[in-house]
């Protein structure tokens, strides 16, 4: 098969059994494999929904200008679709991401701007969210998509990702984990799995310094992707049975076990989200099943401690 572009092939990534890091006595272990998705992350498909639903309802035209804010991947979509489409694209991020997400943004052709992160990655998200809207308030051609606050980022994920797991997995799910950053996957998911498996544990899992819905202080972290400081309206806050929160060391250690011991290279969201997978496998024991999905890949942290070993 010949695609007539890249975004064509987003979507279909792998799931995979974790073999040696899944608990003796639990649950199986699957993880959902998106740093093999066109872009190296999940976020390329809600990049992609938003951009094509906006085109659909023609918001969007010729000349406009994608301006986001964001804390990483979702920039690196959006960009990726503003040069497969022809669209100019402006990423607002927190100074706090990696060197890796600014340079793969600029590397697909879209403009950066930076936004200093003095501590609190929740106020920072705030200040580039206005930086956007103070944007389009100028400038009639400029379109922010809002991934936290569109109904078509939860929407790609009920209508793809969450059928790609259930046709993959091929019987019962008893449990399912995720991290949020704009509230897109654990929601869009995790609504479609329930409806298929009525006794679905879901856990919505936090970094433990932006702990915002177990009533943590936000600070900053460095699970970039997940942890903004915010609640978003995308965020279904019905889905989740349970909250587990996640340290960066235990992020960042997970993420390393599931390159050495699984050959996953992915970044240190998924590590969020595989040390809670783990913890829910020991809850619901043998015989049952859990999944999670691995964000993006861990080429983009070449700069960040999970690679200062």
């Amino acid at each position: 098969m010949v695609y007539s572009n890249i975004l064509e092939a987003v979507g279909h990534t792998p799931m995979v059994r974790l073999s040696h890091m899944a608990p003796e006595g639990g649950a199986e272990v699957l993880v959902k494999y998106e740093g093999l998705n066109v872009g190296g992350s999940i976020k390329t498909r809600t990049a992609l929904n938003m951009i094509e639903d906006a085109e659909k309802r023609g918001l969007i035209g010729p000349d406009t200008i994608i301006v986001e804010p964001t804390s990483g991947n979702q920039g690196i979509g959006l960009a990726l679709c503003g040069a497969v489409k022809g669209y100019r694209t402006v990423i607002i991020m927190p100074d706090s991401v990696s060197e890796e997400r600014r340079k793969l943004v600029r590397h697909y052709g879209a403009e950066v701007i930076l936004v200093h992160d003095a501590g609190n990655i929740g106020d920072c998200i705030d200040q580039c969210l206005q930086k956007a809207m103070d944007m389009a308030t100028s400038d009639p051609k400029v379109f922010v998509p809002q991934q936290f606050d569109n109904p078509a980022n939860p929407a790609v994920h009920r209508a793809h990702t969450a059928l790609e797991i259930l046709e993959q997995v091929g019987g019962p799910i008893d449990g399912f984990c995720a991290g949020f950053g704009t509230g897109g996957t654990i929601s869009g998911i995790g609504e479609v799995l329930r409806e298929h498996n009525p006794g679905l544990e879901i856990w919505a899992v936090e970094p433990e310094n932006a702990a915002i819905l177990s009533g943590g202080s936000i600070g900053t972290h460095l699970q970039m992707g997940i942890g903004d400081g915010v609640i978003p309206k995308n965020l279904n806050t019905e889905i989740y049975d349970n909250l587990y929160i996640v340290s960066d060391d235990e992020a960042i250690q997970t993420a390393r076990d599931l390159a050495r011991l699984e050959g996953l290279m992915c970044g240190i969201s998924s590590g969020t989200n595989v040390a809670a997978a783990i913890q829910l496998a020991r809850k619901l024991g043998p015989g049952k099943t859990v999944v999670t999905v691995l964000p993006d890949t861990a080429e983009r942290y070449f700069s960040t401690p999970l690679f200062d070993e």
